[in-house]
Order: C-alpha cells, then sequence, then structure tokens
C-alpha cells in the first residue's frame, strides 16, 4: 500500500516524468479520473478521453476494449471524492514523549506509524476521530518491521494494554483507535513521506539515514559516500554505464 498524501502533486509528477514506473495502473487511473474532474474541470466524456489517451502514450501493448469499462466506471465515480492534498502532518512534542516511554525500539516504531496514519485519517476526514484502517500487514510495512502474525497481534495488544491504542467494537473490523494525540503540544517534528515511517523514527532518534539522492525515501547510510537507494542506484549505475560506453563508442568513431 501506498500513501499518496499529495494527490494532486502526485498526478502532475507522472504526467510530467514519462519514464516514471506506475507498478498499480489502475489506481492511477482511478486517481487520475478524479484529478480531471476536480482539477480540469472535464465530466464523464472527457474524463473517458484523457484515461484512453493516456494508456495509448504509457501502456505497451494497450488494448482499448479491454479498459472501456473500466474507464465507464473511473469517470462516473470520479467526483465523489476530492483530492487529498496534504503536504504532510505535525507531530507534537508531547506526543514524541509519549512514544519515547515505552523505551522498546521496535514498539516506538509501531506507534509512531500508527499516530501517523492517524493524523492523517484526521486530515482527510475532520470525522475520523483518531481511527486507522489500514490492515496489520501495511501497518508493519510502513513501521519497517519484519513479525510473524501472533508477534504482529501481541505488540499491538501490549500498546492497547498501555492505553495508548483501542479496538474497533465491531468484531470483523480491524480498525484501530490511536488514544495518545496530543494537538494542543507544541509542534516538534514534520513527517510529509510515509513510505517508510518506521526509518523516519530512527532518524528522529538519531540513527544514521540519508534521503535518496533521486526519489527521497529512506535508507541506512552504511558509508559516506552512500547516495542513493537500491533500486534508484541500479538505475544510477546503469545509466552511467550507458554514458561511458556512448563516450568510448564516439570516441573510437573519431579515428
Amino acid at each position: 500500500m501506498k500513501i499518496i498524501l499529495n494527490e494532486r502533486n502526485y498526478v502532475t509528477e507522472i504526467l510530467s516524468d514519462k519514464s516514471s514506473e506506475i507498478k498499480k495502473i489502475s489506481s492511477f487511473l482511478r486517481l487520475y479520473a478524479r484529478y480531471l474532474y476536480h482539477e480540469k474541470g472535464l465530466r464523464k466524456t472527457g474524463i473517458k478521453k484523457e484515461l484512453d489517451a493516456f494508456m495509448r502514450n504509457r501502456q505497451p501493448g494497450y488494448r482499448p476494449a479491454d479498459w472501456q469499462d473500466t474507464f465507464e466506471r473511473y469517470a462516473a465515480g470520479a467526483g465523489k471524492y476530492p483530492l487529498c492534498n496534504c503536504d504532510g502532518i505535525r507531530v507534537t512534542k508531547k506526543e514524541l514523549d509519549t512514544i519515547q516511554q515505552l523505551q522498546n525500539k521496535v514498539l516506538e516504531r509501531l506507534a509512531f506509524t500508527l499516530l501517523c496514519l492517524a493524523k492523517f485519517g484526521n486530515f482527510k476526514n475532520p470525522e475520523n476521530h483518531n481511527w486507522v484502517t489500514c490492515s496489520n500487514s501495511e501497518i508493519y510495512s510502513m513501521a519497517c518491521i519484519t513479525a510473524s502474525a501472533f508477534e504482529k497481534d501481541r505488540k499491538l495488544s501490549v500498546l492497547k494494554d498501555l492505553g495508548l491504542i483501542a479496538y474497533a467494537k465491531k468484531v470483523n473490523s480491524l480498525s484501530l483507535q490511536v488514544l495518545f494525540l496530543e494537538e494542543e503540544s507544541a509542534p516538534a517534528l514534520w513527517i510529509s513521506d510515509f513510505r517508510k515511517l518506521g526509518y523516519e523514527w530512527n532518524l528522529y532518534k538519531g540513527e544514521p539515514y540519508i534521503r535518496c539522492a533521486s526519489c527521497g525515501i529512506l535508507v541506512k547510510r552504511d558509508s559516506n559516500r552512500k547516495k542513493y537507494c537500491k533500486d534508484c542506484a541500479k538505475i544510477s549505475t546503469a545509466h552511467s554505464k550507458f554514458l561511458w560506453d556512448m563516450e568510448h563508442r564516439n570516441a573510437k568513431s573519431e579515428f
């Protein structure tokens, strides 16, 4: 799951960078339809036309007949929800102090992740009341914690027993309510990237992390020369090799 804070900016970045990889094209098209409705003022026919044009330009092997029902559905629902244009969330000193009192690195990352998700949920919906609706696997992925299903439940149970979270009353609901928000306290931290919330906490605690010079994601700094995350380092290496090959090929052609 990818949390997109500022949906307008995300769409414009994808549109401007034609080399960008879109892992879940259906999710992007649904968002793009909302963007076209709210930002460009298009309605059903215009939205479907733009979705088709995007697929023709960006998706090799695109077959229009396979997507017409999808375009119809996305265009019809484009106006239901406004775009979320959140630049980040504010974490207060009291909230940070509460998390640090846990004195357990894993539980701290988990509590911090839940706090950020609850605050983002409140931004999207003022009536959210600090609830987190992500699945356990999504929460733990963002918290950068690897654990068995049993351990995931156990760690959440510890936070519940400490009064930091509450479970939903509905038996079939996995939603969690975060109980330690302190919005009136002094702001102490600004979070604008939800991809590695666990690492954001580690960085706040003084551990050695850097933001990738290409995509901005947090990665552990294991050398002073490190600039990129693993994926971007591969791209950078491949690009450098391409430039080196071209340079030497041109040099040889001069003789």
